[in-house]
C-alpha cells in the first residue's frame, strides 16, 4: 500500500512528496512506517524500481534476441530501445507513474537512487550493435544510444502526465495525437537512427 500510494504521489507532485501525506494516502497510521518497512525515501523509491526495473529489462532482452537474429537491421536494435518504455505507456496506472518517477530520478545527478536506474539492459543493445555496425566511433554511438532512450522515456512520461492517453492500442485520444503504432514507429526509428552508424 505504501509503494502504490508513493508512486501515485510521486508522479503527480514530484519526489519532494512529505512522508507522511504517502504514510496517510497508503492508509497506515503509523507516521513511521515508511522508514520502518524502507528505511526513507531512497528506500521507497528503490521498492519502485524494484517493481518495474526487471520488467523492463527482460522485454528489452528479449526484442535483443530477437533483434540478432537479423544483426545488419537497425529497426530490431530500435525495437529493443524503444518498446520496453513504450509499453509502460500503455500499460497500467503504476506502470504510467514510473514512467514519470524514472524520469525525474534521471532530472536529479545527485541522487543515489538514480545510479540505480539499471542500463546494463541498453548496454547490452548498445554493445549488440556495436558488434553489429562495427562504427568508427563506438563511444559516439553509445552517447546517441543512451540519450535516444533517455528521450524515449521523457516522451512517455509527459505524454503519461498529461493523461491524453489510455491503454487501447490505437486510439487516437486528442486529435492530431499519434496512435500507440504510429508513436512506437516514431521513436523506435529514432532509436534506429541512433546505431546506425553516419554515412
Amino acid at each position: 500500500m505504501l509503494v502504490d500510494a508513493a508512486e501515485r504521489l510521486f508522479a503527480e507532485q514530484g519526489l519532494d512528496v512529505p512522508l507522511g501525506e504517502i504514510t496517510r494516502a497508503a492508509g497506515q497510521r503509523n507516521t513511521g512506517a515508511v522508514h520502518y518497512h524502507f528505511g526513507g525515501r531512497d528506500g521507497l523509491l528503490r521498492a519502485i524500481l524494484d517493481r518495474h526495473v526487471p520488467a523492463v529489462a527482460t522485454r528489452r532482452r528479449a526484442l535483443l534476441a530477437e533483434a540478432l537474429e537479423t544483426p545488419g537491421d537497425p529497426a530490431g536494435f530500435g525495437r529493443a530501445l524503444a518498446l520496453p518504455v513504450t509499453g509502460l505507456l500503455y500499460g497500467s496506472p503504476t506502470d504510467r507513474a514510473y514512467l514519470q518517477i524514472s524520469v525525474r530520478l534521471m532530472g536529479d545527478p545527485t541522487s543515489p537512487v538514480a545510479r540505480e536506474l539499471g542500463g546494463d539492459d541498453v548496454q547490452d543493445v548498445v554493445a549488440a550493435a556495436i558488434r553489429a555496425f562495427t562504427p568508427a566511433d563506438p563511444a559516439a554511438l553509445q552517447e546517441r544510444a543512451f540519450l535516444a532512450v533517455q528521450m524515449t522515456g521523457l516522451l512517455c512520461a509527459h505524454r503519461a502526465a498529461r493523461g491524453d492517453t489510455k491503454p487501447r492500442p490505437d486510439a487516437i485520444v486528442r486529435t492530431g495525437e499519434l496512435t500507440r503504432t504510429e508513436f512506437e514507429a516514431h521513436v523506435t526509428a529514432i532509436c534506429a537512427g541512433a546505431v546506425r552508424p553516419p554515412g
